[in-house]
């Protein structure tokens, strides 16, 4: 889609949902594009979309901004937006950020050809949740804790002592980063068991004195939310005094748990 002077059709989601949402009351969509409108794709199912100026998404302008991450923030949290909304309305299939089509017939069609997976996709995710987890660890916090339950001095004076000091230390780093590799493997699995499907991404690092040691999503039935909830702030106060930081974020349509399913 390199003609700029004409429009495309932006998809947001697919929506499975008994009835087509009002117009009122929906959300601005990406910075440009006209008012977000439904189209009937099949027996309750609709895409979610809005014609998209090609001056400002077609390839080569969205290929000029990918370098701008403030451009390319607040697209994407205008498609989040979006999404969010409808997904209170019901079950939801989210579109990656830029999904364009040539128009309102090329994008029914290409949900059409792939009904069945889309389908199967549906149901796993249907009355389901996504919850996001991360478990954060104070490096320096977590030695000193560490250093402070060491065993006591072992007598040595001048030169001898600082090299046990040091050699305490090191080992100290290694234990700790040895047990935080071991608390986040545990959390992931006891929360896993309470989900009907998890996925574990590698995490971003938040910043010098503190390291993501789990950033995971968790797939979990609405009606076991709340006990979800619960094992995360149990989990959270057991953590924190180890130098940990655990934070739940959510409930999420599930962004992780649809793949390439359109």
């Amino acid at each position: 889609m390199t003609d700029t002077n004409g429009t495309a059709t932006y998809v947001y989601c697919l929506l499975s949902a008994r009835r087509t949402p009002p117009p009122t009351r929906r959300p601005r969509g990406l910075a440009g594009t006209g008012p977000v409108r439904a189209l009937d794709v099949d027996d309750g199912l609709r895409l979610i979309v809005a014609d998209a100026p090609l001056s400002r998404y077609g390839t080569e302008p969205i290929e000029q901004h990918l370098r701008d991450l403030g451009w390319v923030s607040s697209c994407a949290l205008a498609h989040e937006r979006v999404v969010e909304h409808f997904a209170r309305h019901g079950t939801v299939i989210p579109m990656k950020l830029f999904t364009l089509f040539a128009g309102d017939d090329r994008a029914v069609d290409h949900v059409r050809r792939s009904l069945k997976r889309v389908r199967r996709v549906l149901t796993r995710v249907s009355d389901r949740q996504e919850w996001g987890v991360r478990l954060r660890l104070d490096e320096q916090r977590a030695l000193r804790q560490r250093m402070a339950t060491e065993g006591k001095s072992t007598g040595a004076v001048g030169g001898t002592a600082f090299l046990v000091r040091k050699q305490r230390e090191r080992q100290a780093v290694q234990d700790v980063a040895k047990d935080a590799r071991v608390e986040a493997d545990r959390l992931y699995s006891a929360l896993a068991r309470r989900a009907d499907d998890a996925r574990r991404q590698t995490p971003a690092q938040a910043g010098t004195g503190t390291t993501v040691v789990l950033d995971a999503a968790f797939l979990v039935p609405i009606r076991r939310a709340a006990a979800f909830r619960a094992a995360v702030k149990a989990a959270a106060a057991a953590l924190e005094r180890r130098g940990f930081d655990l934070t739940l974020t959510g409930p999420w349509p599930p962004y992780n748990f649809v793949g390439d399913s359109t």
